[in-house]
């Protein structure tokens, strides 16, 4: 006879997932960030928080990649797939982990090769912008020499 699932059990583990995802999304994406995705209408937050429960807990936080090596992936798997507003949030992101210009660069030039040239344009002019801004915003050269 199978046995019935724990609902309190499951919510209790959600929850601890919920609140490390958002420890780790703080650290690489700012409490700006997170206070918007708080923000957010309620009927947004189920969504917000799978992303964080999934995707910040059970995937940013899994051992085997550096989190500078796994921004590089994630923003070019949000170029190819054309999700420029996440692509933007997570340019800030690969700064915060110490991601240079350079190697931004590098990949998304990556995506002209493997995706097409209009996705890597695309995704280096968004890259480009958000790299300006913040430089703009007082976060002097960002990352211009930095190296790991």
């Amino acid at each position: 006879m199978a046995q019935k699932a724990d609902r309190a059990a499951i919510e209790q583990a959600q929850a601890v997932l919920y609140d490390e995802g958002t420890k780790l999304r703080q650290e690489v994406l700012g409490l700006k960030h997170i206070a918007q995705s708080k923000a957010l209408p309620d009927f947004l937050q189920p969504v917000q928080s799978m992303a964080v429960t999934a995707g910040w807990s059970l995937c940013w936080s899994r051992p085997g990649l550096e989190r500078k090596t796994r921004s590089l992936l994630c923003l070019v798997m949000l170029a190819v797939l054309g999700r420029d507003n996440e692509l933007g949030v997570h340019v800030q992101g690969a700064i915060s982990n110490g991601c240079t210009k350079e190697e931004i660069r590098e990949a998304l030039l990556q995506v002209s090769v493997y995706a097409g040239v209009p996705c890597a344009l695309n995704a280096t002019n968004i890259a480009w912008k958000v790299l300006e801004g913040m430089e703009a915003n007082g976060h002097g050269e960002v990352a211009a020499k930095r190296t790991l």
